[in-house]
């Protein structure tokens, strides 16, 4: 019986794969957001827990070597199988992404659907606080902003209030759950 990778392992696994520090802290920021949503389900299991969290660390590990939708995730799959992590593991991570046809019938992959990019979202719109603080985010400053197509443009809105529906949650309640799980970790994720 072989061992499933670790926490570690997946930090290592991300910082061999992006060194850009922005890139590797929206990885740490969806960690942090899917911890919080496993406890929001229900999840009490610290090993479930620890998995919620390496699909939200590891989930765009890939995308600075394959930033495309025929690379990303196409060649970061059978990378995080040949590195032993669980199908999954591997399956959530590759269904947070829309082109990848992947069904998301389980708990933890409509929760990384709905975390991605609405945690780089909020991280974008703490960036033009003139505070640049993630404690005085007002959730309807969030909200205001996503109407807004000129603001963060990389940002897929579909992504966001899809992942909302899919989760099952109106959007505001969604955007505040995840403000408030990031405020612990603002210093490290660098909101």
């Amino acid at each position: 019986m072989t061992t499933e990778p670790t926490r570690a392992d997946a930090e290592a696994l991300l910082f061999e794969f992006t060194l850009s520090d922005a890139l590797r802290k929206h990885g740490r920021a969806v960690e942090v957001a899917m911890r919080a949503y496993a406890g929001w389900y229900g999840v009490t299991d610290p090993a479930e827990i620890e998995r919620w969290g390496i699909v939200g660390l590891l989930h765009d590990f890939d995308y600075e070597r394959h930033p495309t939708e025929e690379t990303h995730l196409h060649l970061g799959c059978p990378i995080l199988r040949d590195r032993g992590y669980p199908e999954e593991i591997v399956e959530a991570i590759a269904s947070h992404a829309d082109y990848m046809n992947i069904a998301r019938d389980t708990p933890l992959k409509k929760a990384i659907y709905a975390c991605d990019e609405l945690v780089g979202f909020i991280g974008a719109c703490v960036k033009v606080r003139p505070t640049k603080k993630l404690a005085d985010l007002p959730v309807e400053s969030v909200v205001k902003k996503l109407k807004d197509k000129a603001f963060a443009r990389s940002v897929d809105r579909s992504y966001v209030y899809g992942g909302a529906e899919a989760i099952g949650r109106p959007l505001a309640d969604h955007v505040s759950f995840l403000i408030e799980a990031l405020k612990p970790a603002a210093d490290e994720i660098g909101l």
